[in-house]
């Protein structure tokens, strides 16, 4: 098994073979994410052991590192610190780096949530597609396990939803106002047509489960057009899009109903050409942000639905096996609290 390196290096050596400098992961970047937490980026895995340890990192002029954790991902480090103030000039100086490293924290930034080495936080990407079966007779499928997502003319959908709350606690964003603008980015993977076709997509109200299995039939009470988590709490008509007026999912009693999905549509996107990225983004999908680092636990994500089309749009899933293909949920946030607003 290869040895985990980690990011400080004590040892006293007799060789230049044993000390290769080259054998310790080196610090790619330091990125400032608000005014108490900065990620550290490496190229090789760390050991939790050194990576945790506080001795390890001094930042000056005036700044304590009060905490440090290792991502799942083993290559990147996230300090929390006391408070650093906005376009002021800090270094940054680890054991292995003699020189130090400069970071400045700017007025606003961005942060990304999803999946592959370009983000910032992994996150807790989650989603799935409900098919409609052609006889509408059987139990609807929750193909959460699928390397693709689907949405139809005949009714299928499918939901993508992304698990911020540790990120903006630990970093200190906790005011809904911080947040500037949100934008999902999702991969079209296949569709079968040169024409203009429309995805819209509705905030979800209630909890659901992404599916365990793919295009096989659903396991009791698990989400499907014809039932919810629990038995009380059926599922809304196909195609899963809640027609109440009233619930339109802007404030918090909006979650406590029995409708799933919002009765209005936070926006749409034009679909033409696969093998690309489109971003969907308006300011009812921002206001939906803010609710969330609100209301962290009303937090269930989207449906996209195919509003203006007759051909199937195939996009690319969590499950995907290229990283960079998988949907993200990019933020631009003030970094300060109590800042006034910058567009």
């Amino acid at each position: 098994m290869r040895k985990i390196i980690g990011i400080v290096f004590f040892m006293v050596c007799s060789s230049a073979i044993h000390c290769a400098i080259a054998d310790i992961p080196k610090l790619l970047k330091a990125t400032p994410l608000s005014q108490t937490a900065i990620q550290l980026q490496f190229d090789g895995q760390l050991e939790a052991e050194t990576a945790e340890d506080l001795a390890n990192y001094q930042i000056a002029p005036d700044v304590q590192v009060e905490y440090a954790l290792l991502d799942d991902r083993l290559n990147r480090v996230l300090l929390l610190t006391s408070p650093l103030e906005v376009e002021k000039t800090y270094r940054l100086t680890l054991p292995n780096i003699q020189t130090g490293i400069v970071i400045t924290l700017p007025s606003v930034n961005e942060i990304t949530f999803g999946a592959g080495d370009a983000v910032t936080f992994s996150g807790g990407l989650q989603d799935t597609t409900l098919h409609v079966n052609e006889d509408r007779k059987t139990r609807n499928n929750n193909a959460g396990a699928e390397q693709t997502l689907l949405c139809n003319p005949t009714g299928s959908i499918f939901f993508v939803a992304f698990d911020m709350f540790d990120a903006f606690e630990d970093m200190g964003i906790r005011e809904p106002t911080q947040v500037l603008e949100a934008t999902i980015s999702l991969h079209v993977q296949q569709s079968e047509t040169n024409a203009v076709q429309t995805v819209l997509y509705r905030r979800v109200l209630l909890p659901w489960k992404e599916g365990r299995g793919t295009s096989t039939r659903a396991e009791d009470n698990e989400l499907t057009y014809n039932s919810a988590l629990h038995r009380s709490l059926p599922w809304n008509k196909r195609p899963a899009q809640a027609m109440l007026s009233g619930i339109d999912g802007d404030t918090e009693s909006d979650y406590n109903g029995s409708e799933d999905v919002a009765h209005r549509i936070d926006g749409t996107s034009e679909i033409q050409d696969a093998g690309k990225r489109y971003e969907v983004k308006s300011e009812r999908l921002t206001d939906a942000v803010r609710f969330w680092v609100a209301n962290p636990d009303y937090n269930y994500g989207y449906l996209f639905a195919l509003q203006d089309g007759n051909v199937p749009i195939i996009f690319t899933s969590k499950e995907a096996t290229d990283e960079t293909l998988r949907p993200l949920l990019t933020i631009r946030y003030q970094t300060q609290s109590g800042a006034e607003t910058t567009p």
